[in-house]
This record gives structure tokens, sequence and C-alpha cells, in this order.
């Protein structure tokens, strides 16, 4: 079998002991990869330590290039190292820039615009609302999403992009042949199809906690804005703003109640110059795409309820607005964020309208039974799309 350069850096990515730093300073030297595996120990000496000259020793005789080619090709994962020109551009200046990927799916496209959405594992049902909305919102404005694949934020932006037909890339700090968390399955499955698992570590890696940090740098570069949609102060989601900025991408945040302790990290952010993302457009505004002409009625705001009724009989002159029904103010009225009944009542009054409080309690346990609002104990909230 004819060896070529490709398959000499799978070798040195794979050296024991060899990390970036060192295939660098290898590489800077003018050498390939063929030349490194062919070198002698005395030549190593002088660029490397004693203990990574015998790791490329002993390697030399345990590896086996065809057993290792046939691996990834018999789980379908790409071995992509940095002097390929398939390696995204945009990892190649960053600090500590890996060697080599390897890719199940395929990379970014580097045409198409690309945003990675990170947040809390343990999100609130304010943070899963917001996930899914810039997830799915993005992903039908043709932008790419990049994140981990984590349980919370980053899986269900992926999941919303992905139900929305739009392609989603997941960095993982495991092998790319391993699904973790094992819950994302579907996610996972659904990212191999329409985008790409990309990851550092080699196929069959276990997750290790040292992982997720590290990968966060490549999440951030492949990104042109960063977007946080819920985290708390002191959190993995930090590591991430912090490479991102380090790194001269722009990040945004969805704001949060300062009585909500996994806001404290987006209002923290935006309190130190972050943008604030409270819609879909607000993100396109910052990849300076406009949203794409021919939306439909609803999304130009059309059946808003603020909007004059139209009658087709005299175009030029608005209808007398259709009095809203009390179960359209109430539900006008409610969030994702739990309220309760008074809040309602006192709504309701400021808007004109008196009920009595058997009549809104009637009201509120039918939009309950119909699943239009979820009900915990006093407080209402609106049901998440």
């Amino acid at each position: 079998m004819e060896l070529t350069e490709k398959d000499y850096a799978l070798w040195l990515f794979n050296v024991p002991g060899i990390g970036n730093a060192s295939a660098d300073k290898l590489l800077c030297s003018g050498l390939s990869c063929r030349d490194i595996y062919g070198m002698k120990a005395k030549e190593l000496s002088a660029i490397l330590t004693q203990k990574q000259v015998k790791a490329i020793e002993k390697s030399r005789f345990d590896w086996d290039f065809d057993r290792e080619k046939k691996k990834l090709q018999e789980k379908g994962i790409r071995f992509i190292s940095r002097i390929e020109p398939d390696f995204p551009e945009k990892l190649k200046n960053i600090h500590n820039p890996p060697f080599a990927l390897y890719v199940n799916g395929h990379l970014p496209d580097p045409g198409k615009p690309s945003v990675a959405i990170i947040g809390a594992r343990m999100c609130s049902e304010y943070g899963r609302y917001a996930a899914r909305h810039f997830g799915r919102g993005l992903a039908l404005s043709g932008v790419q999403i990049i994140s981990g694949m984590a349980r919370g934020v980053d899986g269900i932006a992926q999941a919303a992009a992905l139900d929305a037909g739009g392609s989603t890339f997941g960095v993982l700090g495991c092998g790319p042949d391993i699904c973790y968390p094992e819950e994302n399955r579907v996610i996972y499955d659904g990212i191999v199809s329409s985008g790409g698992i990309i990851s550092e570590y080699a196929p069959g890696t276990l997750p290790e906690s040292r992982n997720f940090p590290v990968r966060n740098r490549i999440i951030s570069a492949l990104a042109d804005v960063v977007l946080v949609v819920e985290a708390r102060k002191k959190s993995g989601t930090q590591i991430t703003v912090d490479t991102a900025l380090e790194q001269g991408r722009e990040v945004l945040a969805v704001p949060g109640r300062v009585t909500d302790r996994l806001s404290d990290g987006c209002n923290s952010i935006i309190s130190q110059g972050a943008g604030i993302a409270v819609d879909v457009e607000d993100v396109l505004d910052r990849l300076r795409i406009r949203p794409e002409a021919g939306k439909t009625a609803e999304e130009e705001g059309v059946f808003d309820d603020e909007a004059e009724d139209f009658d087709p009989k005299n175009p030029l002159e608005p209808a007398t607005p259709r009095p809203l029904s009390l179960e359209e103010l109430i539900l006008e009225t409610v969030d994702i964020i739990p309220v309760s009944t008074s809040y309602i009542m006192d709504e309701l009054y400021r808007r004109g309208v008196e009920v009595s409080i058997p009549m809104l309690i009637g009201t509120l346990m039918d939009l309950t039974s119909t699943g239009q609002i979820a009900q915990n104990g006093a407080y209402y909230r609106k049901i998440s799309a």
C-alpha cells in the first residue's frame, strides 16, 4: 500500500504525548509528517523531549497504517489534518489550533454564516423556549448552527434547527463515534445526516470532564457570532464566551429577569458590553443578513392582534377590529414564565376588562384542559411550542 502524507499525519496525531504544540514545533521546522516518521532519535531529540522521542519510536513499531485507515472507513469517519485544503480556515489561527479533526458527516460550509448557540444544561422553561426559537429561526434563515450537543440549551437548539430542515454541527468532547449524552441519540443521528459531528479526539475516546472546556474553543472559532441563551454567572458557558472574545467573535446574549440565577451569566456579559438578542432578527442584523422577502402574513404581523382587520369590500378603509374573547385576552397575558391569577386579573382590568374570579378561574381551567396553558398551583404559564 502506497502511503500518503495524510496517512503519516494520522500516525503523528495519534502518537501519545505529541499534542498540538509539539506537532506545530515539528512542522514549523519545515518537516513533513513523512519526514518526521523517518527521522532518527538523535534528530528528534533536538526538537522534542526524550520521553516524546521514545513515544515516537514505539509508535512506529506498533502502528499499522492499513488497520487504522480501515477503522475510520468502517465507521464512516474522515480524518482531516491542518495540512489539507479541507481543514477549516477559521481554526488555523486561533490559540492552540487543533492539528487535526475527526468528522462524521461534513464540515460547516465556509461560504454560509454560522452561529454558535450555547447555554445551561439544566435550563429553565424560558431557556428551552429561547433555544428552540433561535435554533429554528436562524436555521430557517439559512444560518448554520454550531453547538456542543450537550443537554439543555445546546441540544434543544440543534434539535430545533434539524426540525426546521437546517444544518447543524456538534463539536464533541469525546470521539466522534460516541453519542454523549446518550439521550441525544436522535439529535446525533440527525446531525450526521444534515451536518456533521466534529471532534479532535480519536474514535473510541470516552467523554472526560477535562475535554469539554478545551473543545469550546472550536465551537466559538467555527462561528461568526456566539449566542448565549441562558447561563449561570460561573459556568462552562463563560469559557466559550472568553475564547470567542479572544478570537474576535461577536457575542450576543438573551437577557433574563434579575431574579433568575440562570440568567445571571447572560445579564452579566450584557453589562460587560455583549450585544442583546431578543429575537432572531437581532442575530441576523449582526450577520448582515436581511430577512428574505415573501414571508407569510403571520410572520409579517398581518395577524397581529393590534392590527386592524382587512375589509375586502373596501380595501382602502380598515374595518373595525374584532373584539377579542376572554380566552384570547388571557392567552395574550400569560407567558412562558408562570404568572399568578391576580396578575392576570390586574392585566385584564388594565385593558378595560372586568371579570369575576369564578369566571376567570373557569376560563383558566378550560384553557388548561385544552392544553393551551399549564397550571402550577395558583400560577399559569403558556405552553411553549
